[in-house]
């Protein structure tokens, strides 16, 4: 069996996101460039990491140069152990499910 690795929860507040750093794919698609960061010791809501909206160029350029700059933090999370309970769903079981996704 291959080695499973781990599984991260999170939720990120999407009121707090700013359109203009939503990004428009080529083919339409819309993206929103995210990063995590680890904490040492979970907070005191038991989360294991931080969600934040990444820097764009001209802020990434500003930290290189010396400035501090407060991250976006848009939402936390919780990294789990891989248990054999977890496993993909089955080609009947997608087909079962069917697409009913809100989005």
């Amino acid at each position: 069996m291959a080695k499973q690795g781990k599984k991260r929860t999170m939720s990120i507040c999407l009121t707090d996101v700013d359109k203009s750093r939503v990004l428009v794919h080529g083919n339409g698609k819309k993206y929103l460039m995210i990063e995590t960061w680890d904490y040492d010791v979970p907070d005191k809501f038991d989360n294991d990491f931080s969600i934040s909206i990444s820097r764009n160029k001209e802020e990434a350029e500003r930290v290189k140069n010396g400035e501090k700059l407060d991250r976006i933090f848009i939402g936390n999370g919780r990294i789990w152990e891989q248990t054999d309970a977890m496993r993909p769903m089955t080609e009947a079981e997608i087909k079962e499910a069917g697409d009913d996704l809100p989005f």
